[in-house]
């Protein structure tokens, strides 16, 4: 068994632009369709194919085998250019510290989005989280909403929101296991930026990207500079290194 060597274009799975065909078809062309080229192809020979076919057993020890046999090779792949990062010549990557902050707000947002859209999901599916005490805290979240809408003329502070509301009344016991604190989750969140190198300033060549003609370095005053360099100090030096300094 060998790992196939052929290229995605003699399978015709390349990723290429899907063609729609004339102007009056409403369906793509069939030969144009795109297909995602991650797969793996694996030569066998004859016999080898025929009990593939016929023997479920086989089929799934020659699948596992194969699984194992990509993951390794992929895995060298990947150390190899861990190890050839070491000797390339990499130049600072052209960048405009307004396009910098925003790529960096953006990926703290999406984190945010992440979280909040995952407390939705076990809200909604928290019937099937813990059917043994569901009944139950259903029934202690129901009885506090009644209060809060029928029986009392209820204040939401801080941004709070009935759904929200629901969400700490139904998890009481979890949220007090494991507290969620948004403030600590955008640390960790900031934390994890830094670690990835991504957001390293080091990387990066600041310019003036407000010209069309001509991009040249800012020539903004030296306070400026320094506040950009400490706002983003994180970004810039180890973990270690930025707790001792912190």
């Amino acid at each position: 068994m060998m790992f196939s060597q052929l290229m995605h274009f003699d399978v015709a799975e390349e990723d290429m632009h899907v063609g729609f065909g004339n102007a009056n078809h409403d369906r793509p062309q069939a030969q144009m369709q795109t297909v995602p080229a991650t797969n793996v192809y694996v030569q066998v020979n004859a016999d080898e194919a025929d009990r593939i076919l016929i023997d479920p057993a086989y089929k799934l020890e020659k699948l596992k085998e194969v699984h194992e046999k990509a993951y390794a090779m992929f895995s060298a792949y990947k150390i190899c250019n861990e190890q050839m990062k070491k000797h390339e010549l990499q130049f600072p990557i052209t960048l405009g510290r307004e396009q910098y902050e925003s790529w960096y707000n953006i990926e703290l947002a999406i984190r945010k989005f992440d979280r909040i859209f995952n407390r939705v999901e076990k809200f909604d599916a928290r019937k099937f989280n813990d059917p043994d005490n569901h009944e139950r805290r259903e029934k202690r979240m129901l009885d506090r909403k009644r209060k809060r809408q029928v029986e009392n003329f209820t204040y939401f502070m801080g941004g709070l929101t009935e759904e929200e509301a629901q969400y700490k009344d139904y998890f009481e016991t979890d949220l007090e296991n494991d507290p969620e604190d948004d403030y600590l989750e955008e640390k960790l969140d900031k934390v994890n930026l830094a670690i990835s190198g991504e957001f390293d300033p080091k990387q990066y060549d600041f310019v003036d990207a407000g010209l069309m003609e001509e991009t040249h370095e800012n020539y903004e005053d030296i306070v400026e500079d320094k506040l950009f360099k400490f706002r983003y100090r994180q970004n810039a030096d180890a973990p270690a290194k930025f707790a001792a300094r912190q």
